[in-house]
């Protein structure tokens, strides 16, 4: 397979500044060079090898084909793609990539205050910001990042009839300071924290029973998927467009549709189907986890009906050496809400998740708490120890005060920091986001 690293042994630097520097599109042999050099980083449970399986694979599922996952470097215009310096003949050295990074294309769902309805934007998530080490110290990333902010704005215009990016987005692992001087303002990186009990089995049969109470569950599989992201995107318009008026600000949030889901979802499945087979899960010897999510739904004595879903994935932890057996992390694996949803029918607020603690219904609390028991059951029996919500809104923090479920609050403030840059009039500071949860995040 060659170095790892590029050959830099002849290459004089240049200061982040210079206008040789440019964004460029890798080779495939420069994707591999760097995905071998932040497998480290970003590898998780899975060995050098899977990993390099899983990279190419993530470019062909629903959300990131056909273009919708971009490879972008930072490197020198005076090499050609090929190694060459320009003017040269015969071989050359490896071009330089000082820099790396991904974007992934998505929707937006947009109101202004003014506005009677919704409308659709593109998008794109910003992930896997990288410097080879040999670079490191050169503010490479910064000048990486001050290119693509505005690059990404007109970046496949031409696929929208000229219409420029709404925004961008990423997620920092360094803390809210960085990339917000590079104007990516930082929203709310809250999350609720859930122990995840470990139970004998005539004990997770006495939790079923006491939910059956009233309170119907359904998993969610591929199978309902897409009707239930219909209804979600449905819900989450008109909260957009409420939220607008009621702030009097933009507000805009990631459509959470079947693509989005789906992408999540066949990430997690690609790991998973690699972990368990080498470490088979009780419950299912061979494959992969096929619930990838909970329905609960009660009815009132007057007919109305309450339903509360969550979409959720699982998170797994690497040991020093890349691989893993998943039950030897069980307490740092981490199953994530990507979504949860509350529809309470067609009334007015149906879907609003902003009321105040003193409202919650005592129905759609049973329906609530008996997503999360389903997530808990899930998340044991897959070796996962604790289970995180992101930004959860005022109704659903008041739901989980009341749930009687044991958890912790954690304000993120160096990892995982939800950041945006805004293309419109506003300011990045004077948007709303909306359901700021972590079926956003690449």
């Amino acid at each position: 397979m060659g170095s790892a690293s590029n050959d830099s042994s002849q290459y004089e630097l240049p200061v982040a500044t210079a206008p040789s520097l440019v964004l460029a599109h890798p080779t495939e042999a420069e994707k591999r060079r760097t995905w071998t050099l932040n497998h480290a980083e970003w590898g998780g449970a899975l060995n050098l090898d899977e990993y390099l399986q899983r990279e190419p694979y993530l470019t062909t599922v629903p959300l990131t084909c056909d273009g919708g996952m971009t490879h972008w470097i930072l490197t020198d215009s005076a090499f050609a793609a090929d190694g060459k310096e320009k003017g040269e003949e015969g071989e050359g050295r490896q071009r330089p990539v000082l820099a790396s990074c991904e974007s992934i294309r998505k929707r937006v769902i947009v109101a202004a205050p003014g506005d009677a309805t919704t409308h659709d934007g593109a998008s794109f998530g910003v992930g896997s910001v990288f410097t080879y080490p040999e670079y490191r110290g050169n503010r490479y990333a910064g000048r990486m990042l001050t290119e693509l902010g505005p690059a990404l704005r007109t970046w496949q215009r031409e696929d929208r009839d000229g219409r420029d990016a709404v925004c961008s987005a990423l997620w920092s692992d360094i803390g809210k300071v960085f990339y917000a001087k590079m104007g990516w303002a930082t929203y709310p990186s809250l999350h609720a924290e859930f122990v995840v009990p470990k139970m004998t089995t005539a004990e997770e049969e006495q939790e079923k029973n006491k939910e059956k109470r009233g309170v119907e569950v359904t998993p969610i599989t591929y199978d309902n998927l897409a009707p239930l992201c219909g209804r979600d995107e449905e819900l989450l318009r008109k909260q957009v467009l409420r939220t607008a008026r009621e702030t009097g600000r933009t507000s805009v949030a990631f459509a959470p549709d079947h693509d989005v889901m789906r992408w999540h979802l066949y990430r997690e499945g690609f790991i998973t189907t690699l972990l368990f087979k080498k470490s088979p899960s009780p419950n299912s010897p061979t494959a992969p986890p096929s619930i990838k999510g909970a329905l609960a739904e009660t009815r009132e004595e007057s007919g109305r009906r309450h339903r509360v879903w969550a979409i959720w994935t699982r998170n797994y932890h690497g040991s020093s050496g890349g691989a893993s057996n998943p039950a030897d992390n069980a307490d740092k694996n981490t199953l994530y809400i990507l979504r949860l949803v509350i529809d309470n029918g067609d009334e007015p607020g149906a879907g609003e998740a902003g009321k105040a603690e003193e409202e919650v219904n005592p129905h759609l609390l049973a329906a609530f708490t008996a997503v999360l028991r389903a997530a808990q059951r899930e998340a044991a029996a897959w070796h996962v120890g604790k289970m995180d919500m992101w930004n959860p809104s005022a109704t659903v923090r008041s739901l989980i005060k009341r749930s009687g479920l044991p958890h912790r609050w954690v304000d993120r403030d160096t990892d995982s920091i939800p950041s945006m840059m805004w293309y419109g009039d506003a300011a990045g500071t004077d948007v709303e986001w909306v359901a700021n949860e972590k079926y956003c995040w690449c």
